[in-house]
């Protein structure tokens, strides 16, 4: 919170037209990753690699890393209706009551059933 106090006022003392020499500005279209970009998988993990961080010395800069986000690494689990994937400390046991199950299950089955309607209808064409 307090670096973003610090992010506020730098933005109110700061000009209000800005031009092409302003390096902020620069540093944050240069670090925004665009879909379709080849070098996409290398700027997020770049992201993730050691950054600059002002040392409370002065000039000089101190390098600290910062930790990848964590991502679950264990047998696959059930589709949900959402696409969410599951946090990096699940167990893999399944806790819920079955409406999931139940609710993607008569889905694929009306899928399923619009499906054959449709082939018994085309195949006298």
């Amino acid at each position: 919170q307090q670096q973003r106090e610090e992010e506020f006022q730098q933005i109110q003392q700061s000009a209000f037209a800005r031009h092409r020499d302003d390096d902020h500005l620069e540093a944050l279209r240069r670090s925004e990753i665009r879909k379709g970009d080849p070098m996409a998988a290398y700027a997020a993990k770049k992201q993730y690699e050691p950054k600059k961080k002002r040392s409370k010395s002065g000039d000089k800069d101190a390098e600290t890393m910062e930790p990848m986000k964590p991502i679950y690494k264990g047998p696959p689990p059930k589709p949900n209706r959402y696409g969410i994937r599951p946090g990096y400390r699940w167990d893999g046991v399944d806790r819920g009551n079955g409406f999931e199950d139940k609710l993607l299950a008569k889905q694929f089955s009306a899928k399923i059933r619009e499906e054959d309607a449709y082939r018994m209808r085309s195949a006298d064409m």
